[in-house]
């Protein structure tokens, strides 16, 4: 749907970049890309710089960032598509669909523009326990990639130790080795340290037309 939504922006000042954050980099995020069949920037992170850089911890994470370089809305948990779970139809998710069409055509003064210590607020930031859980996942990953599985596991324990509720870290180690080896399942886990995204989708409600 960012394609359509491109189309449909196009000549506005609007561009879309996604990020695909994931350790075995073209090999599983090109299958998507493939579908998505896009002509914007898809740029494939192996080394989670922009989850690092951005302090997220799952995806989807949307961020808004405007002329000047600056984010104005931030760590947006929104997918693109909305799937019904009794059909498992996919739909255009029209609600965020229309929350960026308002914010390109009224741009700061858009009512979905969120204030400075707001963003930074939804965003938060990185403290030493951030820092050390990265390296133990990204020393995870390299040993993992040179034949040091065993090795690798303790490095993602280490690192989900440190942040359970890091989603990234525990998708990754999970997708390269099996749930078995970190005593719970994704569904379990989900049940036991906490909401899976750092904010919720908030959204005013829309301007009267």
């Amino acid at each position: 749907m960012w394609q359509v939504l491109r189309n449909e922006l196009a000549g506005q000042n609007f561009e879309v970049i996604t990020v695909g954050c994931d350790a075995k980099g073209a090999e599983v995020e090109r299958e998507f890309i493939d579908a998505a069949n896009p002509d914007y920037p898809c740029l494939i992170d192996t080394k989670f710089v922009v989850a690092e850089l951005y302090n997220t911890r799952n995806v989807p994470a949307l961020f808004w960032i405007d002329e000047r370089g600056w984010i104005v809305r931030g760590n947006d948990p929104a997918y693109m598509t909305r799937r019904d779970p009794d059909t498992g139809v996919r739909t255009p998710n029209e609600r965020y669909m229309d929350v960026v069409r308002d914010w390109v055509k009224n741009g700061s003064k858009s009512i979905y523009v969120t204030p400075p210590d707001e963003t930074q607020s939804r965003i938060g930031s990185s403290d030493e326990s951030n820092q050390q859980a990265m390296a133990h996942f990204r020393l995870g990953v390299y040993l993992d990639a040179h034949g040091h599985h065993a090795e690798a596991v303790a490095q993602f324990k280490a690192a989900l130790a440190l942040k359970p509720d890091n989603w990234n870290y525990r998708r990754q180690a999970y997708n390269l080795g099996s749930a078995d080896e970190y005593g719970m399942t994704i569904q379990e886990a989900m049940q036991t340290v906490g909401p899976m995204y750092a904010v919720a989708l908030q959204l005013p409600d829309p301007p009267a037309s």
